[in-house]
């Protein structure tokens, strides 16, 4: 279960107010004048990769994403726009969107759950343009955001990584790149980016 801390409400709330641009530069605009002052501890650094399940994976977000450090353990990492995080640079050209993903030992199943199985078991809308890959599969659903300012309508996705079972979600406001098809495609890179440097090792 998933402790949801003030610097994640922070961060879904900026997220929802980049939305209102979803533009290549919208960033920088937004950013103007939030540095904090000289006086002040300066927030955890954005990550642009991450060890999890006591380093057997190493998640790697898409273009323009990073993870939040302080929603990181061993099985769960929230991912957004490295703006939204507070990064310096980075993140412009992205979709507006926040990622979750989490990660199961797989255990006995060989094959990770179809996008039937999950959305019945989660209690989401039963899927819609599902994209099969070689090591799982990507979907649109709907469901209960996890802020008022990001669509209902968003894409998952269910990948076998290594012995692990990975779980991700994409949302972002309504219209907007990321509930696009875009944010089949951005799933898909982060997906194949921690495939491809889990098992370079």
């Amino acid at each position: 279960m998933t402790t949801w801390t003030s610097k994640h409400l922070v961060t879904l709330g900026f997220v929802g107010a980049l939305g209102a641009c979803d533009v290549a530069d919208s960033g920088s605009t937004l950013l103007a004048g939030l540095t904090p002052p000289a006086n002040t501890a300066l927030p955890a650094v954005p990550l642009k990769q991450a060890l999890m399940m006591r380093g057997k994976v190493t998640l790697v977000p898409p273009d323009g994403y990073c993870i939040d450090p302080e929603s990181l353990n061993q099985s769960f990492a929230l991912l957004a726009r490295c703006d939204a995080l507070g990064a310096s640079t980075g993140g412009s050209g992205a979709p507006v969107g926040l990622m979750t993903v989490s990660l199961t030992r797989t255990g006995n199943q060989k094959q990770p759950p179809t996008a039937e199985e999950f959305t019945a078991a989660a209690g989401l809308a039963a899927p819609e343009s599902a994209k099969k890959h070689a090591s799982g599969v990507i979907f649109r659903t709907s469901g209960t955001p996890p802020a008022d300012d990001l669509s209902s309508t968003h894409w998952r996705a269910v990948s076998t990584v290594g012995e692990f079972t990975m779980g991700a979600a994409l949302f972002g406001p309504d219209g907007r790149r990321a509930v696009s098809a875009e944010g089949a495609e951005v799933l898909q890179e982060m997906i194949q980016r921690t495939t491809d440097k889990t098992k370079a090792g």
